[in-house]
């Protein structure tokens, strides 16, 4: 899921969303309903969303946006869940769409924010792809929180054998090509590596989350997507949201990980 930057088939621009710039895009036919609105995963960032985007804007309007503290958008030192809610409840705003003419795609982080907000809006439908069910601290996450950023910049963002290997276990397939793996990693130094050492930390803002007492009063019609080898948000958790859920349908994707 992770793609050049720059190449994207979309009009953006930066707005400001709330009392924060944040960096907003659309493509397709604009009359379209419903709309499809892309949120990416932490750290991500519109581009991720590259060959969805070329591939949707053909027949829907497509919107996506830099999440709060990625991508080209204002990164504060604080953020919360209700700050992503409330921010795409802006987006929306801002694009004179009501949540009940909008289906919210959500990867990782992304999903875990589509689906709280599916919670609390009536939206048209959902789709989620390697969702977060709970939150749980990585060894990453800690290895973050407490070295010097000097440090870790070093460690975890070069393309030293070690880095290139645990990035290739964590995050995808052992089948996945050579190419895309490749791809992956110039974007890892070049955007994850010049994050402020602040939104390294975001995740700590989450620790206490769990979808599980309330994801059976989402009703809207979801489709649950991961990657069978997934490792960072592993199959039994989407094969359980797909439990919860009462309107679901869950596919699993073969020979993919993570990204």
């Amino acid at each position: 899921m992770f793609s050049k930057a720059g190449e994207l088939p979309m009009k953006c621009k930066m707005r400001n969303v709330r009392g924060i710039s944040l960096k907003l895009c659309e493509c397709g036919e604009t009359e379209a309903k419903p709309a499809l609105v892309f949120l990416h995963g932490m750290p991500g960032q519109i581009s991720n969303w590259k060959y969805q985007l070329s591939y949707f804007c053909q027949k829907y309007r497509c919107i996506a946006y830099d999440q709060r503290g990625y991508g080209e958008s204002e990164k504060p030192l604080r953020v919360s869940l209700e700050d992503y809610l409330k921010d795409l409840d802006g987006v929306l705003k801002h694009f004179e769409l009501s949540p009940e003419e909008v289906v919210l795609i959500g990867h990782s982080f992304g999903g875990l924010v589509a689906q709280t907000y599916a919670k609390e809006r009536r939206i048209k439908g959902l789709v989620l792809i390697g969702s977060v069910l709970k939150w749980e601290v990585t060894l990453l996450d800690r290895l973050i929180a407490v070295l010097p950023p000097v440090l870790w910049r070093r460690v975890l963002f070069t393309k030293n054998p070690l880095t290139v290997r645990v990035y290739r276990d964590m995050f995808f397939s052992p089948k996945t090509p050579k190419e895309v793996f490749e791809e992956f990693m110039r974007d890892n130094e070049r955007y994850i590596s010049r994050l402020p050492a602040h939104v390294h930390r975001y995740w700590k803002f989450f620790s206490d989350y769990d979808a599980r007492p309330w994801l059976s009063d989402i009703k809207v019609k979801t489709l649950v997507m991961v990657g069978a080898d997934d490792k960072v948000t592993p199959p039994s958790w989407s094969e359980e949201i797909h439990r919860l859920l009462p309107n679901s349908k869950l596919v699993v994707i073969e020979e993919a990980g993570h990204l």
